[in-house]
């Protein structure tokens, strides 16, 4: 830039403005489709990012390096199959010796059992599992601790509550160590887990009790054979680098000890959360990006309407352009001032479209619990947005005013 624009760059700034205010209707149409897209793609990123971390939340409450093993198999079309297996307490023994597997819990599938305390009742589903099963989901716990060895083993009657039922059955009072009915059945809390919210599918994980094993057989569930309990098999391995492996292993294990032949499908299931996650969050990145693509379009149409704009400008104000270039105006002059003008709708339009993206998303959070997450990444991407459609729409209808012969646009006008 010459030493002239230079010198006259901030008057330039402001003479773009009061040109722009002149026509403010014209300006605003202009400016629409760029706060739109703006507004649309800080939005869409915002919601992406959003639904990313619920994801990762929901998948990371579940535990990391983790196998899932349920006694249902599927057939060689991929349907489930009829047969399932019945896991034993041995079968959770040897696949703990496992080289790639470092701890293993039998559990069973959550049931629904009344629980009450005095005169509140709730709903919950309790599952009867091993100490090792919560370490392995990486529950903490708000209060207390988990129960022991001893009592699987002596069928100790004591319940770990999550956080939804012991709000619901103790308000505002601490549940460590009081006495909870479940099923009517008298059972002592030991500890309070912390909230982990909601799962992929919308479920409250927090709305759920645990109780040791054999307690649950000889108490809820009416069966005395420990081995005939175990449901599904929570394994945790010794890393993600390892966890095919390990997938491997377990499958040709209990193929083994189910003395399935070779023609035989899987009468058990391993589920790896690991790819689950990768799977849920590639889903949520395509989906992201073709809503971001979607809204990239109105920038689109944003950029086309601003150059219309200043095509219509130029045409307008020939006059004024052949009488500064008459009295000493350089290109480089007329150039500048044009895309200034340019660039202004441009930015002003991409901050408005900013505070548009910001307040629809905290609207959505607030009042229909829409995970949003802003970043600096929108603000920044606004601004790039900003300066480049400027640019890009203003720099043909400036090239065409800065090529004006002086002489040319006052016999035009003239004419």
């Amino acid at each position: 830039m010459t030493g002239p624009c230079t010198n006259l760059f901030f008057p330039m700034v402001g003479e773009a403005w009061v040109s722009l205010s002149g026509h403010r209707l014209r300006s605003f149409l202009a400016m629409l489709g760029i706060i739109i897209g703006v507004g649309s793609v800080v939005l869409m990123l915002a919601v992406g990012n959003g639904s990313k971390r619920v994801i990762e939340e929901s998948i990371s409450a579940l535990g990391t390096n983790q196998l899932v093993i349920t006694s249902m198999g599927v057939d060689n079309k991929g349907l489930r199959s009829a047969e399932s297996s019945q896991f034993t307490l041995k079968d959770v023994i040897a696949i703990a010796q496992l080289p790639e597997v470092k701890a293993t819990a039998p559990a069973t599938f959550p049931r629904d059992f009344p629980a009450s305390v005095g005169k509140l009742n709730w709903n919950t589903p309790v599952s009867a599992v091993t100490p090792d099963y919560l370490l392995i989901r990486n529950w903490d716990y708000s209060e207390g601790e988990s129960f022991s060895a001893a009592d699987v083993q002596n069928s100790n009657r004591v319940v770990v509550l999550g956080k939804t039922v012991a709000d619901k059955l103790f308000v505002n009072d601490s549940p460590l160590g009081r006495a909870v009915n479940i099923n009517k059945i008298p059972f002592r809390v030991v500890g309070v887990l912390k909230p982990k919210g909601q799962s992929l599918d919308g479920r409250d994980l927090d709305n759920a009790a645990f109780v040791p094993m054999t307690t649950g057989k000889i108490y809820l569930w009416g069966n005395n054979t420990y081995s005939s309990m175990t449901q599904v098999i929570y394994v945790q391995v010794n890393s993600r680098e390892v966890m095919d492996d390990a997938i491997e292993h377990i499958t040709q294990l209990l193929r083994k000890r189910f003395k399935l032949r070779e023609t035989e499908a899987d009468n058990f299931t391993v589920h790896n959360l690991t790819a689950i996650k990768q799977v849920a969050a590639d889903t949520n990145n395509a989906f992201s990006l073709l809503l971001e693509a979607i809204a990239s379009i109105s920038l689109l149409v944003g950029s086309i309407g601003i150059m219309n704009i200043m095509l219509v400008t130029v045409t307008e104000r020939t006059r004024e352009i052949g009488i500064r270039k008459a009295i000493g105006a350089t290109e480089g002059q007329i150039l500048l001032q044009f895309l200034l003008e340019a660039m202004m709708l441009s930015v002003v339009g991409s901050v408005v479209g900013l505070m548009l993206g910001f307040g629809v998303g905290m609207a959505a959070q607030r009042f229909a619990g829409l995970p949003v997450d802003f970043s600096l990444l929108s603000v920044m991407l606004s601004l790039v947005m900003a300066g480049g459609i400027g640019i890009v729409s203003g720099i043909y209808p400036a090239w065409k005013a800065a090529n004006m012969q002086p002489i040319e646009a006052l016999r035009n006008v003239a004419g």
